[in-house]
């Protein structure tokens, strides 16, 4: 598929998200591929050694939807100046729970799983729900098959779910088989969009995640963000 200046709807949204979770900021989510996101795009070719023309082709999406792309860096600061941290993270991962590791070892195996067309996928079946964005299906999925308690058809209510548990933990200490929530704009509210932690790890003393996420560019895949990334609105571990 090809987008460009002019271009709308869900394609679009498709790539500002994928630019924001990139740490390139391509103005409000809202499917119009305009001067902002335009860019957005240009800027995030120009890193990635990509043809510089602002056109969304094949090239392009795959370097934005492959399963792990490099996580932007930060941006310098001016000298003599410090930069305040987004959210304090703490993670200090050890082996995951029994119920946790088998959440993941489901999620692996769907790795790959491209959507039918109208969102048509086994997840929502499986739990009874018509076809429908199934993020927050998939993750329900992998924790019905756990033997853990969290089953809803949205992102948000992933997150109400788990603060009923007692187990929600806000932007700090992710773990591997906590459920993430992101909001795309960075403002915190209502989630957007959930995933499953894979893998937390530290590289040049920054803190990571690698998820696996259902829905995503309309299949199972993994992702890396930096773990006190704006875009996520937090992380709980499911009972």
């Amino acid at each position: 598929m090809l987008v460009r200046s002019g271009s709308k709807g869900s394609n679009v949204i498709t790539l500002q998200k994928e630019l924001k979770a990139a740490g390139i900021n391509p103005g409000p989510i809202d499917g119009e591929f305009g001067a902002k996101t335009k860019a957005a795009v240009m800027k995030y070719q120009r890193a990635h050694h990509l043809e510089v023309d602002g056109v969304v082709g094949a090239k392009t999406w795959s370097a934005l939807t492959r399963d792990a792309f490099k996580p932007a860096a930060p941006k310098a600061g001016k000298p003599g100046t410090t930069t305040r941290p987004k959210a304090p993270v703490v993670a200090a991962p050890g082996r995951p729970s029994t119920k946790a590791a088998k959440v993941l070892a489901e999620a692996r195996q769907h790795l790959g799983f491209q959507e039918g067309v109208g969102n048509r996928n086994p997840f929502s079946k499986a739990l009874g729900r018509p076809a429908e964005a199934w993020c927050a299906d998939f993750v329900s999925y992998c924790a019905k098959k756990a033997g853990l308690h969290v089953n809803t058809a949205s992102a948000q209510g992933v997150a109400d779910a788990i603060k009923q548990q007692g187990g929600w933990k806000g932007r700090s200490n992710p773990q591997p088989g906590d459920a993430v929530t992101f909001r795309w704009d960075g403002s915190h509210g209502w989630a957007d969009h959930v995933g499953l932690v894979e893998k937390v790890f530290t590289r040049g003393g920054k803190t990571y995640i690698q998820t696996i996420e259902g829905n995503s560019g309309d299949r199972v895949r993994r992702k890396t963000y930096l773990a006190s990334s704006s875009v996520i609105n937090g992380y709980g571990t499911m009972r």
